[in-house]
C-alpha cells in the first residue's frame, strides 16, 4: 500500500484537516502518516483559536516516520507559523517524491487559521500549490485569476491550482508555465472541508504517476462526488464525505 504522509491541523469536528486527509487516502487506497501541526477550536458553525504545536514536535515526528515509512506523495495543509513551516521544510527537502501544499488561511466557518507568511516559505519547495482566489492573493499583486496563477509560478517556481469555489467551479492551472482551465459540475453550497479532500486527492493521484493535468480532473472529480455525498453531522455546514 502506498503512504502518503500528510501534515495537517485538528478539526475536532471531524470535518476537515487531518480527518479528511485521511478519509480521502483510504478511499484513494492509500495508507496516511499523519502529523499534526495544529490543534484548532472550530466545529461546524464557527471557527475559534489556533494552538500551534512546537516546531521541535513536528520535527521529531516527521524524523520518526521518515525513518520508517517511505511516502509516495506529501501533502501540507494548516501552517500555523513561520518555524513550523521552516521545520517542515527542512524534513521534506530530500524526498524525491510529489508535494503539494493547500494555504489553509481561513476557515470556511470564518476566522483565521494559517499564516501567509509560513507558506511563502514552502512555495519553492513544492511541486503544486492549490490555494482558492481569496488565498492566492496572498501571494501575487496580480488582480485577474490567470494572471495571479502565473505570477506564483514564476515568482516561486511551483505549479499552481487555484480552485473554483470562487470562480464557479473552475479550476485555473499553471502547469510548467502553461495555463488551462478545468470545469467539473459545481456546487454553490459551502461544504465543509473540500479544500482539504481536494488537495489530498491531488497529491494521491500525483503519488499514483499521473500528470499535473489528469491529477487536476480526476481530484475534481472526486471532490464532487465527495461533495453529493456531503453529510449533516452539525447544526451548520454540511462535510464533505470522501
Amino acid at each position: 500500500m502506498k503512504v502518503i504522509l500528510t501534515f495537517s491541523g485538528l478539526d475536532p469536528s471531524g470535518g476537515a484537516g487531518v480527518h479528511a486527509d485521511v478519509k480521502t487516502a483510504r478511499s484513494l487506497g492509500f495508507h496516511a502518516a499523519s502529523i499534526i501541526t495544529a490543534l484548532t477550536v472550530q466545529n461546524t458553525c464557527h471557527s475559534g483559536n489556533v494552538y500551534p504545536v512546537e516546531a521541535e514536535v513536528v520535527r521529531d515526528q516527521a524524523r520518526e516516520v521518515l525513518d520508517d515509512l517511505k511516502p509516495a506523495c506529501v501533502k501540507i495543509g494548516l501552517l500555523p507559523s513561520r518555524k513550523v513551516a521552516l521545520t517542515i521544510a527542512r524534513e521534506i527537502e530530500s524526498l524525491d517524491c510529489p508535494k503539494v501544499l493547500d494555504p489553509v488561511i481561513a476557515a470556511g466557518t470564518g476566522g483565521k487559521l494559517g499564516s501567509p507568511e509560513a507558506y511563502r516559505v514552502l512555495l519553492p519547495r513544492i511541486t503544486a500549490v492549490t490555494p482558492n482566489l481569496s488565498e492566492a492573493r496572498h501571494f501575487a499583486v496580480a488582480t485577474e485569476v490567470e494572471e495571479i496563477a502565473r505570477e506564483i509560478w514564476e515568482r516561486y517556481g511551483c505549479n499552481v491550482v487555484v480552485t473554483g469555489g470562487e470562480l464557479g467551479g473552475i479550476d485555473v492551472v499553471c502547469d510548467g508555465g502553461e495555463l488551462y482551465r478545468v470545469k467539473a459540475e459545481f456546487s454553490p453550497v459551502n461544504i465543509h472541508g473540500t479544500g482539504c479532500v481536494y488537495s489530498t486527492a491531488l497529491a494521491c493521484y500525483l503519488g499514483l504517476g499521473n500528470s499535473l493535468e489528469d491529477a487536476v480532473r480526476k481530484a475534481r472529480i472526486f471532490v464532487l462526488e465527495s461533495v453529493k455525498k456531503a453529510v449533516r453531522v452539525g447544526k451548520c455546514f454540511p462535510v464533505v464525505n470522501p
